[in-house]
C-alpha cells in the first residue's frame, strides 16, 4: 500500500472510532491496541485482544474494564467489536466488569454467547446480530457455570443452574446443575441431564466429530453431604449430542 493510501485509511479508521464512542475509543493497529482520546493515539501495552474465524469473517473484540488496565481507567466498561483482518471498529457493547467475560461466536458469526461473571456462577446472555440495530441484540438470558458451547450455528449446550433453588450448601459455591441444550431457532430448552437431591450434571466439552458431549457428574450418597469434599464423587461420561428439531 502507497504511504498516502496508508494515511488515508488510517484516517478514516481513526474518524470512524471517534464517532464511535463517547467515553474512549480503541482500534487495533499492528495487532496492537491503541486508545484515542484529544486527538491522540496512546498504546495500550496491558491490553490484549481476541479473535475467531466466523462464515461471515474474521470478528474480533476487546474487552474493556477501567478496573483491570491503567490504560483504561476512565473508559466505559464493555466490549468492543472489530472485523475483517483490517479490525474495523463495528460497535461497542456497554457491560459492567467486562473484563470477567468469556465470548463464543456460532460458526456463521451471527450469534454470539457472552458468560459474564464467577465460574462457579455466571449469566449466559445469548445475543443475535441485527445490522438494523447495528450491534448484537441480546435474545436470551440464562443462569450457568463453567463453559457454553456452539454445538452447530444455532444450538449451544451449557450447564444451567437452578438459581431459585438456592445453594446445596452453605458454602454457597454448590448449586444444582444440569446439563442443557438451547435451540435458538424453535426457541427451546432441551434438558439433557437434570440434577437430583443427589447428582448435579456438567457439560465440559464437545466432540463435534464423534457427535457426542462430555458430561461431568457429581453425586452424594446424602444430600446434606454436598457440603464436605471428600464425600462427593465424580464420574465422566458421554452422551450423544441431541438430534435437531
Amino acid at each position: 500500500m502507497k504511504k498516502s493510501a496508508y494515511l488515508c485509511a488510517l484516517v478514516l479508521l481513526i474518524c470512524s472510532a471517534s464517532a464511535w464512542g463517547t467515553v474512549g475509543d480503541y482500534i487495533i493497529r499492528d495487532d496492537r491496541v491503541y486508545r484515542i482520546a484529544g486527538g491522540r493515539q496512546t498504546l495500550v501495552e496491558d491490553a490484549s485482544f481476541d479473535s475467531a474465524k466466523t462464515d461471515a469473517g474474521l470478528w474480533s473484540w476487546l474487552l474493556v474494564d477501567p478496573d483491570l488496565s491503567d490504560g483504561m481507567k476512565g473508559a466505559e466498561s464493555g466490549v468492543y467489536f472489530f472485523r475483517g483482518k483490517e479490525y474495523a471498529p463495528v460497535f461497542f457493547l456497554p457491560m459492567e466488569h467486562a473484563g470477567a467475560c468469556m465470548m463464543e461466536f456460532s460458526t456463521s458469526g451471527e450469534k454470539l454467547l457472552i458468560c459474564h461473571g464467577e465460574e462457579v456462577r455466571q449469566d449466559l446472555g445469548y445475543y443475535v446480530l441485527e445490522e438494523a440495530a447495528q450491534g448484537f441484540v441480546k435474545k436470551g438470558s440464562f443462569v450457568s457455570a463453567g463453559h457454553a458451547f456452539w454445538v452447530d450455528p444455532h444450538r449451544f449446550v451449557f450447564t444451567m443452574i437452578d438459581a431459585k433453588k438456592g445453594p446445596r450448601s452453605k458454602a454457597g459455591d454448590d448449586w444444582w446443575c444440569s446439563a442443557a441444550m438451547y435451540d435458538s431457532v424453535e426457541n427451546e430448552l432441551i434438558v439433557i441431564k437434570k440434577a437430583t437431591a443427589a447428582n448435579d450434571y456438567i457439560i465440559s466439552g464437545v466432540d463435534h466429530e464423534g457427535g457426542t458431549l462430555d458430561i461431568t457428574e457429581s453425586s452424594v450418597k446424602n444430600p446434606k453431604d454436598w457440603g464436605s469434599e471428600n464425600r462427593i464423587k465424580y464420574r465422566e461420561f458421554t452422551v450423544p449430542i441431541p438430534a435437531a428439531g
